[in-house]
């Protein structure tokens, strides 16, 4: 592909992190501190004039899969700015599921794992992605609204609050054997919790113990057998590794932020 990269400094934007967050980069710098902002217009001032490089922004066409990573160019928006590029989404017809912030952080892993094959895991605060990768080439991916669900079930919780994870090992097997418990599981904890037989941390660890445990019943193909690795925050990567273990699945643990950064910076280098 055919790309002039925008001129130094520019401003990598992750919408998709919580809180979202920023770096500003001169050339391909991996090993720059991020900082916290509250949007894209926030982003666009940490750097006056510089160009801004994303992924999945609003508006973005998406590309079916399957799809590589690497060949994903990253365009120009409809921003008013002018200043602002994005990878492209990806979309699947069956599930009906589109693929956004996950995009980079698999072509930043990909680009420090190649010739990787297997499944990654990539949870946040929006969607949980099971992404099938065969010849650095996205095969086919699963979307779980695993948070989301989670946090509507103990509306105090935060993503960055601590689970009892220990807690989370009973509700997984038991919604993992029988899918169809998910919502009596969850009931469950809520009694106990109102109850005060349940810390608030046993029971965000109980309930994350009762959604993977269907999630990883649905995504059973996905994880049975497979090369996995996991991109997530330190918060979210805790309960997954749990469930994982008590599965015996072994799973590359790869950094989030690192593998973020150097997907935009692969970007920048496919700017159109």
């Amino acid at each position: 592909m055919s790309a002039t990269p925008p001129t130094s400094p520019w401003i990598a934007f992750d919408p998709h992190h919580s809180p979202p967050r920023a770096w500003t980069i001169d050339g391909d710098q991996l090993n720059v501190a991020a900082t916290e902002v509250s949007d894209l217009d926030a982003a666009l001032a940490l750097a006056p004039g510089a160009p801004l490089i994303t992924c999945g922004a609003e508006g973005a066409q998406a590309v079916p899969v399957p799809a590589k990573p690497a060949d994903l160019p990253a365009r120009a928006t409809a921003h008013a700015s002018g200043r602002v590029r994005s990878m492209p989404p990806l979309s699947q017809a069956q599930p009906d599921l589109r693929l956004t912030g996950s995009v980079c952080r698999i072509d930043g892993f990909l680009s420090l794992n190649p010739s990787w094959d297997g499944v990654i895991c990539v949870p946040g605060p929006v969607a949980t992605d099971w992404v099938l990768i065969s010849a650095s080439e996205i095969v086919s991916f699963l979307s779980f609204a695993s948070w989301p669900l989670i946090a509507s079930m103990c509306p105090a919780a935060q993503p960055g609050d601590a689970a009892d994870v220990a807690a989370l090992t009973e509700p997984l097997q038991d919604v993992l054997s029988k899918p169809e418990t998910l919502a009596l599981r969850l009931a469950e904890i809520r009694s106990q919790q109102a109850a005060a037989r349940l810390s608030d941390a046993a029971a965000l660890g109980r309930t994350w113990g009762a959604v993977l445990g269907a999630e990883l019943a649905a995504a059973r193909s996905y994880w049975l057998g497979q090369n996995m690795a996991l991109i997530a925050t330190p918060d979210f990567a805790a309960p997954y590794l749990k469930a994982f273990e008590s599965q015996y699945i072994p799973v590359t643990q790869a950094d989030e932020a690192r593998m973020t950064l150097a997907g935009l910076v692969r970007a920048y280098h496919r700017t159109t």
